[in-house]
């Protein structure tokens, strides 16, 4: 329940700052666009450290808060062996013209693994923390690199037939591109 706090206070946050009067136009304005990329997974839990790989992509809303600070909503769809759909609420930071730090928490869903035995599906929710960074190559392309850490158990490691599953928390590294609509 904690860990469910955490985006809802980010997001009470970021309903306050929108509704601040601003005189600047651009300030109030959206950015979108797709985001793509490669990722790799490990599992972690009990002595065990499974290793995949996948893809992601997805779509994101920024909303320009200053001319340092932002936030980022994105909803992506990840498949490496099991799909999840993820809801990242992101803090950017501006630290030069190009680059950008980003970070905050991540809600994930995991799609029924209905080919599975009921004992051994993912948890459908977890909750992660993000941190990362972005480069913008130009006004509508960017790259960025990101790690998540999931602080959920929620995700099923198969040890052999007849035996009780174990659920493992979720750490990332992603590679990725973007375009800004």
């Amino acid at each position: 329940m904690k860990y469910f706090l955490i985006p809802v206070f980010i997001v009470f946050l970021s309903i306050n700052a929108f509704a601040q009067d601003n005189d600047n136009p651009l300030d109030n304005s959206f950015t979108f666009g797709l985001r793509t990329g490669y990722n790799t997974f490990a599992l972690s839990a009990d002595n065990l450290t499974p290793y995949t790989s996948g893809y992601y992509g997805g779509f994101f809303f920024e909303k320009k808060l200053s001319e340092i600070w932002a936030l980022q909503f994105e909803t992506n769809f990840n498949y490496n062996g099991s799909s999840t759909l993820q809801f990242p609420l992101l803090l950017k930071y501006k630290i030069a013209e190009k680059f950008q730090l980003f970070g905050g928490p991540q809600l994930s869903y995991s799609f029924e693994q209905k080919n599975i035995d009921k004992a051994n599906r993912n948890k459908r929710f977890g909750m992660s923390l993000i941190l990362g960074m972005q480069y913008d190559i130009s006004k509508k392309w960017f790259v960025e690199a990101r790690y998540t850490h999931g602080l959920t158990d929620q995700f099923s490691v198969f040890q052999g037939l007849n035996v009780d599953p174990v659920f493992a928390k979720q750490r990332s590294f992603s590679l990725g591109i973007g375009y800004k609509f």
